[in-house]
C-alpha cells in the first residue's frame, strides 16, 4: 500500500510540473510573440513607424477643429525631432485619424470639415494621406493659423474658403486624375462618415484626442506650443 501511495504522490507532482512547465512555456511564448498592430490601424499610410513598434500612439483630429490644427502644426514643425526622439528613439508607431467630426456632431458645421476629410481619405486611396496631411496643415498655417485665423474657438473663422482648396493640396503632393474625381464625385463621404463615427464611440471630451498606450486626454492649450506636445507624449 505504501508503496502505491508512493508511486501515486510521484505521478500527481509529475503531473503538476508538467503543468507548471506548460504554462511558464505559454507565458513565455507570449511575451516573446511579435507585435503587429496592423489588424488595429485604420489606414496605413497615415502612420509613422513599424508596425511591429512597441507603443502604440492614435491622433484623432479634423482638419476644421482650430486646436487640432495648431497641435498639428507644432508637431510637423518638429518632424524631425519628432521621428527622431519618439518614433525611433521610444519605439512608437503613431497614427493620424483624420474624422469631420465637427460637421458631423458640431454645433458650428464647417464644411471644410467635411471637405479636408474627403480629401484625405481621396488621397489615403493612393497612399499618400500622411503627404496630404503634412500638406495641408502648412497651408493652413501660411494662409490661416500664422495670421491668428482660425487659431482657437476666440479667434476669427476661417471663411471664404472653397472646396477647390482641399483639391488644390492633392495637386501639390503630384496626385493623380483619379484624386480629382474620387475628390469631385465625393467617393469616400461614405468612408468619412464611417470612421467618424467609429471615432465617435472612442473619443471622449471633444478632440483633439489623444490615446498613448493605456492613457488617454482631449483638448488643447492653444499657448502651448512644442514643448507642451512633447509634455502630452
Amino acid at each position: 500500500k505504501r508503496r502505491k501511495m508512493n508511486k501515486g504522490k510521484i505521478v500527481r507532482w509529475a503531473a503538476i510540473i508538467l503543468i507548471a512547465c506548460a504554462l511558464v512555456g505559454i507565458m513565455v511564448l507570449n511575451a516573446v510573440k511579435p507585435v503587429d498592430h496592423s489588424d488595429s490601424v485604420w489606414d496605413g499610410s497615415a502612420t509613422l513607424g513599424k508596425m511591429d513598434a512597441k507603443n502604440y500612439y492614435i491622433y484623432y483630429t479634423d482638419l476644421g477643429c482650430p486646436y487640432c490644427n495648431m497641435y498639428s502644426h507644432w508637431l510637423l514643425e518638429n518632424e524631425d525631432e519628432f521621428k527622431r526622439d519618439y518614433i525611433d528613439g521610444k519605439n512608437i508607431l503613431y497614427e493620424v485619424r483624420v474624422t469631420d467630426f465637427l460637421y458631423e456632431y458640431g454645433e458650428h458645421k464647417p464644411d471644410m470639415s467635411r471637405w479636408s476629410a474627403e480629401g484625405f481619405y481621396c488621397a489615403a486611396d493612393e497612399g499618400k494621406s500622411w503627404d496630404y496631411y503634412r500638406t495641408a496643415i502648412s497651408a493652413l498655417w501660411d494662409d490661416y493659423l500664422s495670421k491668428g485665423i482660425g487659431t482657437s474657438k476666440t479667434a476669427p473663422m476661417i471663411t471664404g474658403m472653397t472646396a477647390d482648396y482641399w483639391k488644390k493640396i492633392g495637386h501639390k503632393i503630384g496626385l493623380s486624375d483619379q484624386f480629382d474625381s474620387c475628390f469631385d464625385e465625393h467617393k469616400m463621404v461614405d468612408k468619412v462618415l464611417a470612421n467618424t463615427v467609429k471615432a465617435a464611440g472612442k473619443v471622449q471630451g471633444g478632440l483633439p484626442y489623444f490615446k498613448f498606450g493605456k492613457f488617454t486626454t482631449s483638448g488643447l492649450d492653444p499657448d502651448g506650443g512644442w514643448s507642451y506636445v512633447k509634455k502630452l507624449l
